[in-house]
């Protein structure tokens, strides 16, 4: 049966949750008035501005972003088609201002999304969508892409569409969803692995139809050709460089740890920097008896091999509704874990973290449980960790004298969180394998 909250205890959880999301997203807004230089920034305003709106293209804000970029397109075409009518302001400040507007009601249309994937054939609680209210709008990555203006916001709310058709079994739409989300970035690619261990077909076809379908609208409006993410050969070994390869993605950066080549990039305190692979180099440079290559090689055999044969041991039992409901989260939540943080990422792209992060705590609370105590203790700590420790890391840097920042990503207080996250997630996904009935063969 599900817990519940009764009277003026629901009303005073309610009112908490739904307050102090709404502080944190005022928060963000307020802050994103005076900062609006992201990484969004740098990939604007693209070449089809000389040619639409040249007043854009040289006004003096967007000048170090041209030089930087000289017109050509950084990230995937879903973003440039999506925001395609900003190229008819006249200034950045006037885009920054604009999608400061915008992007608050997506993020709280995709807080509305991630309600529907999680109460889905539940039984309606009044209290659960003001706690994940909360939960999104508190999480530090929300307010920097809100901040910074970046495309994860819409990212985000692609995400968790897919995420609700798939679980809705509405697997074309799904697949189309995130044929879009890919276009923007490659590590959504992770996601088909859900669409091939439940063999929906019906979803792979409509991802490749919407993948061919956005490639010639993205030709016929900008040409392909500018694109940097389609140089799909650049892509794939620059993410395969970390793995051990004689290169190294950023050249300028000097070595940073000596003990093997999969850390030959690494150096400390690289900004927001926060994918699995830098977050264990950090760890192999404070403790060099620790090998980053190996923890992260027995990580991804050990996580490969749980998603595995729990994929397998659920295709070959019988499974009620709330059970191919959940199976689909959970899968969806390990591949976008391992997709979104394991080979590149900086700490604004684990935003997508608060789908496992909001399906382990729906979970918790929703569902009977065994160990439900210990199982929200970690659970918090992995928000916790994943949150800069909640507290704002520029008033600790200045009570304790040092760059708590760089502390928080080199010390693998961060790396803690993610590998939490994930553990939580794969135990889920293995008890419910686990707990199936198999199917009886005569």
């Amino acid at each position: 049966m599900t817990p519940s909250w009764i009277g003026a205890r629901g009303r005073i959880v309610i009112a908490f949750g739904f307050a102090i999301g709404a502080l944190f997203l005022a928060k963000g807004i307020y802050r994103g008035l005076e900062f609006t230089h992201g990484d969004f920034y740098f990939s604007l305003p693209g070449e089809y501005a000389q040619r639409l709106n040249p007043t854009l293209w040289n006004s003096p804000d967007v000048q170090p972003a041209v030089n930087f970029n000289h017109g050509t397109y950084l990230y995937g075409p879903t973003q440039y088609l999506t925001l395609f009518p900003i190229v008819f302001l006249d200034s950045y400040r006037s885009i920054a201002l604009a999608l400061l507007v915008i992007y608050p009601v997506v993020l709280i249309a995709a807080w509305y999304v991630l309600n529907k994937v999680l109460s889905t054939g539940e039984p309606r609680s009044e209290v659960m969508p003001a706690v994940l209210f909360a939960m999104m709008f508190a999480f530090l990555p929300v307010t920097q892409v809100l901040i910074q203006r970046e495309f994860e916001v819409v990212a985000l709310l692609l995400l968790l569409t897919a995420c609700l058709l798939f679980v809705r079994g509405r697997e074309m739409g799904s697949g189309a969803a995130l044929a879009a989300l890919t276009w923007f970035k490659y590590w959504p690619l992770a996601l088909l692995g859900a669409f091939i261990v439940q063999r929906r077909f019906k979803g792979l076809a409509a991802f490749v139809a919407a993948t061919g379908a956005l490639l010639l609208a993205t030709h016929l409006v900008f040409g392909l050709e500018r694109f940097v993410p389609l140089k799909i050969a650049g892509i794939i070994t620059g993410l395969m460089r970390p793995l051990g390869s004689g290169e190294v993605l950023y050249p300028v950066i000097p070595r940073g740890a000596q003990k093997s080549d999969f850390c030959r990039q690494w150096v400390p305190g690289r900004g927001t920097e926060a994918e699995v692979r830098w977050m264990l180099c950090g760890l192999e440079d404070r403790y060099p008896v620790l090998s980053a290559k190996a923890i992260f090689a027995v990580t991804i055999v050990a996580s490969a091999s749980l998603f595995l044969w729990s994929a397998i041991a659920l295709e070959r039992r019988p499974a009620d509704p709330m059970t191919v409901k959940w199976r689909a989260i959970w899968e969806c939540s390990v591949l976008t874990i391992v997709g979104s943080a394991f080979l590149h990422a900086h700490y604004y792209y684990f935003v997508v973290f608060v789908l496992p992060l909001g399906a382990l705590l729906w979970w918790y609370i929703a569902q009977p449980q065994k160990w439900r105590r210990t199982k929200m203790a970690l659970w918090a700590a992995a928000y916790v960790l994943l949150n800069a420790l909640i507290l704002p890391t520029s008033w600790l840097s200045s009570i304790f004298h040092t760059d708590v920042w760089a502390f928080y990503l080199d010390s693998g207080l961060c790396l803690a969180g993610t590998l939490l996250l994930l553990g939580l997630v794969l135990w889920e996904l293995t008890v419910m394998a686990s707990a199936t009935p198999a199917i009886e063969t005569v």
